[in-house]
């Protein structure tokens, strides 16, 4: 049973590695889901690899140094890019005025607020709105603390997905 996970873990990463090469990506990182803040797309004790990014679009999931300060790496929806305006109200988000598609997200958010993004941050949040500290909490996060980007969770193997958009 274990020589099996052990095999299992070992294509995986190998495909993971494939995936870069033939991608040309020069940095694959491995990370466990530590909270339920992006449940249901990612659960805790997930294991899921992040490419470091060479750009960033809305909807992608990346994983993110903690902009408090905090030891814990963090995985985070990215919602607003820079230079947007942010507003979360009536259980909805809007970009510039227009509502978004969250077809992803566990519930809808309790809160209410506006924010206009720097030129250098992105805003971020869980799936799971109302039990994700995120950026309705911190505000938006620097370019600089993003980690990478979500390609692939490849643990539990029940539950194997590409992130990858078409």
């Amino acid at each position: 049973m274990l020589f099996m996970k052990l095999i299992r873990t070992l294509i995986i990463v190998g495909f993971a590695f494939l995936i870069g090469y033939l991608f040309g990506i020069k940095e694959v990182r491995f990370f466990e889901i530590i909270s339920s803040s992006m449940e249901p797309t990612l659960s805790v004790g997930d294991r899921i690899v992040a490419i470091k990014p060479s750009n960033i679009q809305r909807k992608d999931i990346v994983v993110i140094k903690d902009p408090e300060g905090g030891e814990d790496i963090l995985t985070k929806r990215v919602i607003g890019l820079p230079g947007e305006i942010v507003e979360i109200r009536n259980g909805y988000v809007y970009i510039n005025g227009r509502r978004i598609d969250e077809p992803y997200i566990k519930e809808k958010p309790t809160y209410n607020l506006k924010k206009k993004i720097p030129e250098d941050s992105y805003f971020l949040l869980g799936d799971n709105r109302n039990e994700s500290e995120d950026s309705s909490v911190w505000g938006p996060v620097k370019k600089k603390l993003i980690i990478g980007k979500v390609i692939l969770r490849y643990y539990p193997f029940k539950k194997i997905r590409l992130f990858i958009k078409k």
